[in-house]
């Protein structure tokens, strides 16, 4: 095949098969044209185009060569309404296809230069004429590396996400329709098709396009489960996202996840059965087991067969079973994200795809600096000594020397002897996987110096903390306050102070009830033997208002917060930690019970403060930019509230991980403010995501899921859309029932 005989370059029987999937019930009803017997023949005008040959024929459409004259010189692709096919429903989806790729203007799209009607009254489009090859063919033709590849893969990726950005789902993106062009030394892939695009945005057309029930829009062998269900109101970028994955696996491997004969036979019912019910096999499955041709396939991408299945196997099809998942919360969030993983697998960086469970990111990051690991346990080190010099404030100087050395020296040596990079469990690479084998190491190590285990539990237990992993922190705490309670005895200032933390733990842990006996007893204790003055007793004071709060004993909270605020203003000339947590955990009680302009000057001032005493990027700082947020919210402030929740989220995920208990709360107060604005795809994209990541991190009867259950069924009744509403509210009704 030769560049010459090819409508943008690609084969026409393929471009026919591009073209020609059944549109509507008006194409249907019409006698298919022939291209004998109505297409303008070679030489014909159609306005400054000259027509030299036909690329193409599909349902509605012919595809031709020509040659513009004026005001440039020059070979473009002019696709014309066939004569006979002007209903208007075709009429509206040709128009909705121009009107596609002129909003789009990127280097890796094809142009739309000019647009105009026939003589005859027939629409027609030129846009730019790409001589090119499909993609896969490209990849084969010049046997292109698996890393060649994946450049060129991410570069699609890219002009996907601006489609995206402009509102548009392509919906139909697959080898023909991405063809690679040479330019100045450059070898550039472009899309060059949006024939059954999507508008997100904004309608394409006046006309509204009705996809009929017994009809797909797409091409079966990369339509995502939802395309293939029909549910076409309710598909989102998220289907490009799935197709670009079935284009990644066959780029890597030379073949479909689903073989062609096997998935159409059957007709459109055997189609959605496997598409929607199917997993594929993965990419080096699927491989060694085509016999010879797995051959040719290596050799194609210049390496052996089993080189390229391992390397397939390792981590790189990852990427494509990803975003490929059947559910569409579980797949990349967006293309930019697909494309962003394929960079980090060429720059040998963690990727965000992976299965869960496996012990891969902790041996990537050993791997690539084994210093690291080191320094993690620095850090702990430092935490603990810091803890430690903190909390050992009534012991004589001798003892605290003693237990900082040797809490020392088991992080450095004890917990590094334990670090097995073939080992590490854990989603939270270095940290987490420190911190358990810590506890690990721990068991029995001092029994002879309770003191030493009890310091670094409650080391342990703040840094479970950090992470959000409350079972482990309570069960740190809890053996510092009975270690202490035992050697030094339970009014011990150390002992209190273990005491304080573990009701902090407890509230943020959710399970306030079980924390009110014990605050109240920590408050009285404190008060009477540090003083009403004493940091300790003050910040117990906060654990128990929070407390109060959460048991909507809202008076009493608010009488709490207020004696630590007048007691902490008066007490430190410096802004101390205990004034802007009091400041803000006063405004967002006053938020919560609705006295706005109360609540309006303490939350500045509390984010204000934080940003003084904290810094930046502290998680309290990220707190009061979220209240601040919550409250422009309530005031019906949106647009504010958008970019304040949006600011602390972009923080809450770069500081304490995408996964954190408080990351996901963020997620949700943020899809909130989309449905008030009526932003119903951004809401359902981060409500969706809220929900996947709190059912499968906290748990499926946690309150954070039942919130972001609870926020996705407001937003489809605010949406119309009932039935997904139903759907949703009896998720609800299941919880509801179980935890009667």
């Amino acid at each position: 095949m030769n560049n010459e005989s090819s409508a943008f370059g690609a084969d026409p029987e393929q471009i026919d098969k591009l073209l020609a999937w059944p549109l509507d019930e008006d194409m249907e009803e019409t006698p298919a044209a022939s291209l004998d017997r109505f297409a303008e023949g070679s030489g014909s005008r159609i306005g400054y185009y000259k027509l030299l040959r036909i690329l193409g024929e599909g349902g509605m459409g012919i595809v031709y060569l020509a040659q513009q004259e004026e005001p440039v010189k020059r070979e473009v692709a002019l696709k014309v309404i066939k004569p006979g096919m002007d209903s208007k429903r075709v009429i509206a989806r040709f128009e909705a296809e121009r009107q596609t790729l002129a909003l789009l203007d990127h280097p890796n799209i094809a142009h739309v230069h000019d647009a105009g009607t026939t003589e005859a009254g027939r629409p027609y489009f030129v846009m730019e004429y790409v001589k090119g090859l499909p993609i896969t063919e490209h990849c084969d033709r010049y046997k292109l590396t698996i890393e060649d590849r994946l450049n060129l893969f991410s570069q699609v990726c890219r002009a996907v996400q601006h489609a995206h950005q402009k509102g548009i789902i392509h919906r139909d993106i697959k080898p023909s329709n991405i063809l690679v062009s040479a330019e100045n030394d450059q070898v550039i892939p472009k899309i060059i098709d949006f024939g059954v695009a999507k508008a997100t945005a904004q309608p394409l057309t006046e006309r509204t396009l009705q996809t009929e029930e017994s009809q797909l829009l797409g091409t079966p062998e990369y339509m995502s489960p939802e395309q293939a269900d029909m549910a076409n109101e309710d598909i989102d970028t998220r289907s490009d996202v799935y197709s670009l994955g079935v284009l990644l696996y066959e780029l890597l491997t030379g073949v479909l996840p689903f073989e062609s004969e096997t998935l159409r036979e059957g007709g459109i019912d055997n189609i959605r059965k496997v598409i929607r019910q199917t997993d594929p096999k993965t990419p080096s499955t699927r491989l060694m087991k085509l016999g010879q041709e797995a051959g040719k396939i290596a050799e194609n991408r210049r390496t052996e067969i089993h080189t390229l299945a391992r390397h397939l196997k390792k981590e790189l099809e990852w990427i494509p079973l990803k975003a490929m998942r059947k559910e569409r919360a579980e797949r990349y969030r967006s293309t930019s994200e697909l494309a962003d993983d394929v960079e980090n697998y060429l720059k040998r960086a963690p990727l965000i795809a992976g299965p869960p469970g496996t012990v891969y990111q902790l041996k990537k990051f050993v791997r690539r600096n084994r210093v690291a690991v080191v320094a993690i346990a620095a850090v702990l080190t430092a935490l603990s000594a810091g803890i430690v010099t903190s909390t050992l404030f009534a012991t004589r100087a001798r003892r605290a020397n003693a237990e900082s050395v040797a809490i020392l020296d088991f992080l450095r040596n004890d917990l590094l002897a334990a670090v097995d990079p073939h080992q590490a469990q854990g989603d939270q690479i270095t940290v987490r996987y420190l911190l358990d084998a810590a506890s690990a190491s721990l068991e029995g190590e001092f029994d002879d110096r309770p003191l030493v285990e009890a310091s670094i539990r409650l080391t342990l237990g703040d840094t479970y903390l950090g992470l959000g992993l409350f079972d482990e922190a309570v069960r740190h705490l809890r053996q510092t306050c009975r270690l202490r309670t035992e050697r030094l005895g339970e009014e011990h200032p150390e002992t209190i102070y273990a005491t304080f933390r573990l009701c902090g733990i407890l509230w943020n842990a959710g399970r306030a009830a079980e924390a009110q006996p014990l605050c109240l007893k920590t408050v009285e204790r404190s008060k009477r033997i540090l003083g009403k003055g004493h940091r300790t007793t003050l910040l117990s004071m906060n654990i128990l208002a929070l407390v109060c709060e959460t048991l909507t004993d809202y008076g009493g909270a608010e009488q709490l917060f207020r004696e630590i605020l007048e007691t902490s203003r008066n007490a430190f000339v410096q802004p101390d930690v205990i004034t802007p947590l009091a400041v803000g955990n006063l405004a967002n009680l006053l938020r919560r019970t609705g006295r706005y302009e109360e609540a309006e000057p303490l939350c500045l001032e509390a984010l204000e403060l934080r940003r003084q005493v904290f810094g930046e990027d502290h998680p309290y700082t990220i707190d009061s930019l979220r209240g601040l947020g919550l409250l422009r919210a309530e005031q019906e402030r949106y647009e504010e509230a958008e970019e304040l929740l949006t600011e602390s989220l972009e923080k809450r995920r770069r500081v304490q991980g995408r996964e954190h208990e408080r990351t996901i709360r963020n997620i949700v107060h943020l899809g909130r403010v989309h449905t008030e604005q009526q932003h119903y795809g951004e809401a359902e994209a981060l409500l969706l995501e809220a929900y996947e990541l709190s059912h499968r991190v906290i748990g499926p009867h946690d309150q954070n899921t039942i919130e972001s259950i609870r926020k996705i069924v407001e937003l489809y009744e605010a949406w119309n859309k009932p039935e997904k509403a139903k759907e949703w509210r009896a998720k609800l009704e299941q919880i509801e029932d179980f935890e009667k």
